[in-house]
């Protein structure tokens, strides 16, 4: 439906266009420079974006226009109406939002909708969260009304959790159907049908009877029983694939079928016996397997499930139970003792102890009371305390590690992928394989029911269900075990790759360092200014850095002077304009002016101690220099000895100048080191060392040496705070501890030599099984069984490999 927008337009015609006089027609915000202008309706409409412009457009043909725009009050619901309307929560990942006010507008348009309490979209996170009423809206039509604005969106999620042990009841439901009636089925063929096939009465009424029967009790055996390998079947059929599935249910509905066809001709043996074991075996086998994957994944789940649904709130005097994901930021809870902490917090009142060790690695409790902050997720085992919300439920650091690991598990490492490779070849090679069965059996034999019952026998032995297992599941239950002492793995080809390293480089100021720098000395060169005042000129250049030697001299000084035109040089130092005069802080090289020969000896005194010199430059002269300490990380001896002694080689790459960086080096016995590097050239070292063939891990900050950590083979970086979604590298260490490095390379190892056995088993039993098969060896039913048992053995070396990783993790911790 057209309408009018004639007075919108008019609305945003002020002051010529691109003064900074102007307003965008959308979000209302002053057009600085030149403005985007659009022709809709006869009249030029300013916009701050193309985005705005976009949206506008796309709201102005679909006759929303009014609807974007209003700033009329949301829906108000009644308590009581709220409490008898049925109520459902989507979350939505929305793509297409150029500014804040495209948020703004997609919640608007979705609260005008009927059926929809409320909507509310956050631009910098990318997405929102919807309450409607089901029985009035569906999610389809709230995602067409998205798209109809131009947006794409996509469900991330709903509120509630659904219950893991559904799929495996439903898997111990089938199997029970299965093994009661395969135990009648057995009985019948055991008391009746073998008797009556030995004496060669086929043909017997008996035999006749009998085969009715166990017919009526093998069709529920299979359909029932069997449901998951024939759904799973069927669904692999659609998708044009195939899979173990498929070669399971090729081989029973193939048994079940001629069986059934021998009952009605008569004077035929007949195979529901195969049929029923076969179903047993396998849907008996997957249920064990279901159990002992959940085990596996126990540890992972763990993690995704810290999150509490519900929160006490502080409404003037009364406490409120509320949904976790409804609070803001700004409102004020209560954690009792025992609870889990709904969302990242600061506490204003109260103390206790908290128990971070699933989030952070952290065996023991943390005390806390006013000030300190509360992770989501971690118990309060001691105290109450009243905290104020500093971060929502989707934002927290919580939050943050479950998506890491959710992304973690859904990206596939190498040899994950070569193995799903191998399995799709497998279970075509083993059709093509049951087929030739067939027809050389009948060839040979001239029976086509010994021929059916080989060709299933080889359908059902071969096991691609193994060789797809080894490697997924042994992945998960290190990510799992590695998340429970704070090793976060990005990349699962990290888990191969670190196995292999020969070389281990270091940053210093943040890594082998506390990180925690501190001004020890500040001396001048001429006496022009003194120690103070060199501390306060060279503070007001780096207010507004980034790193931390920057972020050291900015906090040395509470009174800074006047000060514009900051430009940080990468790896160089950081140049602005002070009180008037041209500041330069940085490396030797990059200040202004002559260091005299009496600062060069200063500084070699600080550097032989391992403090690291920062020089200072106003107009064209070195003023003088600043003498930063920062202490090195207990234990970071240790563990340069401790990879040393497993045969990788240590190196430390510094920025720092090269008498500082040797003092640290040979504090902690570093192999090698590299001083005065800039982040391009670490890079260049690395490169330089994997020409030569090695493996380098690189551990970093993940400050200023992004371009070594994506450089390195395996890249290692320790996260703080809530960035652990920021980083970049393929580990990140929730916790500042290194020994978590020599773990993990040891966990590399673990993981890489089980997921070779399982993958060895699973190669070389389908090398045994297949042949065996094909020559009558192993009955169908015998096959069955040995295919679940192949299953089972990677379940349980996986499982193995679970406990002998936490006996590393006891010992670590």
């Amino acid at each position: 439906m057209a309408m009018d927008h004639s007075g919108y337009a008019g609305h945003t015609q002020r002051a010529g266009g691109g003064d900074g006089g102007s307003r965008c027609a959308l979000c209302g915000m002053d057009i600085v420079g030149a403005p985007v202008t659009r022709r809709i309706a006869g009249a030029d409409v300013l916009f701050d974006t193309d985005g705005c412009a976009r949206i506008y457009e796309v709201a102005a043909t679909q006759g929303i226009l009014d609807q974007v725009l209003s700033a009329a009050e949301p829906k108000r619901v009644g308590a009581l109406e709220r409490m008898r309307m049925p109520r459902a929560t989507v979350f939505i990942d929305l793509g297409g939002m150029w500014c804040a006010s495209c948020a703004t507008s997609a919640g608007r348009v979705l609260e005008h909708a009927d059926g929809v309490e409320s909507a509310t979209f956050n631009f910098a996170m990318g997405k929102g969260r919807v309450d409607y009423d089901p029985t009035k809206i569906e999610v389809d039509e709230i995602l067409h009304r998205l798209e109809g604005m131009g947006y794409t969106p996509r469900v991330t999620g709903e509120s509630g959790r659904k219950d893991a042990g559904k799929a495996e009841e439903r898997i111990l439901i089938q199997a029970i159907v299965a093994l009661a009636f395969e135990m009648q089925v057995m009985l019948l063929y055991f008391e009746r049908l073998y008797p009556l096939y030995n004496r060669g009465q086929f043909a017997s009424a008996d035999a006749h009877t009998a085969g009715l029967i166990v017919w009526a009790l093998a069709t529920p055996a299979l359909f029932i029983g069997g449901q998951s390998f024939l759904r799973g079947a069927w669904h692999s059929l659609l998708a044009r694939s195939a899979n173990m599935d498929t070669l399971v249910a090729l081989g029973t509905l193939a048994a079940y079928s001629y069986s059934v066809w021998a009952v009605l001709a008569g004077g035929r043996a007949l195979y529901f016996d195969s049929v029923v074991m076969i179903t047993t075996f396998v849907v008996v086998g997957r249920y064990l397997e279901t159990v002992g994957g959940a085990r596996a994944r126990k540890d992972v789940r763990a993690l995704l499930e810290l999150q509490p649904e519900r929160a006490w709130r502080v409404d003037g005097d009364e406490l409120t139970q509320v949904r976790a994901s409804a609070l803001i930021t700004g409102e004020t809870i209560v954690v009792r003792q025992g609870e889990r902490v709904p969302v990242d917090a600061e506490v204003i009142d109260g103390s206790g102890a908290a128990n971070e060790s699933l989030l952070t690695g952290e065996a023991v409790t943390v005390r806390k009371s006013a000030g300190d902050e509360v992770l989501a997720g971690t118990i309060l085992v001691e105290g109450t305390v009243t905290a104020r919300v500093v971060r929502v439920a989707e934002a927290t650091r919580l939050a943050a590690v479950r998506h890491l690991v959710e992304a973690t598990l859904a990206t596939k490492a190498p040899v994950e992928r070569l193995a799903d490779t191998a399995s799709k070849w497998l279970t075509a090679a083993i059709m093509a394989i049951s087929a030739l069965t067939f027809l050389g059996w009948w060839l040979v034999a001239k029976s086509p029911a010994e021929a059916l019952i080989a060709a299933v026998a080889v359908l059902v032995v071969a096991c691609p269900c193994a060789l797809g297992l080894a490697t997924p599941l042994a992945v998960s239950v290190t990510l799992g075990q590695a998340a429970t002492v704070g090793v976060l793995v990005r990349s699962p080809a990290a888990l191969e790759t670190a196995g292999f390293v020969t070389r281990a480089a270091f940053d210093k100021t943040g890594t082998l360092t506390r990180g925690e720098l501190e001004v020890v000395a500040a001396i001048s060169g001429d006496g022009s200014v003194s120690g103070e005042q060199l501390t306060c000129l060279a503070a007001s250049a780096e207010a507004r850095s980034e790193h931390p030697l920057g972020r050291a001299i900015a906090h040395s000084c509470d009174s800074v002077l006047p000060t514009s035109g900051f430009t940080p040089a990468k790896g160089e130092g950081v140049e602005a304009t002070v009180d008037g005069a041209l500041v330069r802080v940085g490396r030797d090289n990059y200040v202004h002016g002559e260091i005299p020969a009496a600062l060069r000896q200063v500084e070699l005194d600080h550097a032989s101690e391992g403090r690291t010199v920062v020089w200072v430059s106003r107009g064209d002269g070195v003023l003088g220099l600043i003498a930063l300490r920062d202490d090195v990380l207990p234990g970071a001896a240790e563990v340069i000895r401790e990879m040393r002694e497993t045969g990788i080689a240590t190196a430390l790459l510094s920025g720092d100048s090269g008498a500082a960086t040797a003092a640290i080096a040979e504090q902690l016995g570093i192999d090698a080191h590299e001083a005065r590097l800039t982040p391009e050239r670490k890079a260049e070292v690395i490169a330089a060392w994997q020409a030569q063939g090695e493996r380098v891990l690189m551990v970093g900050d993940g400050v200023n040496d992004a371009p070594a950590l994506a450089r390195a083979d395996v890249s290692v970086t320790v996260a703080g705070g809530t960035d652990v979604a920021g980083e970049t590298s393929d580990v990140v260490l929730a916790r500042a501890d290194l020994r978590l490095v020599p773990w993990f390379i040891r966990l590399s190892v673990l993981s890489r030599r089980v997921i070779r056995e399982n993958l060895g088993w699973a190669l070389l039993y389908n090398a045994i099984a297949v042949p065996l098969a094909a020559f009558g060896i192993i009955s169908p039913a015998i096959a069955a069984a040995t295919m679940a048992g192949s299953s089972l053995l990677v379940v349980g070396n996986s499982l193995r490999l679970g406990r002998m990783i936490v006996r590393s993790k006891n010992r670590l911790l």
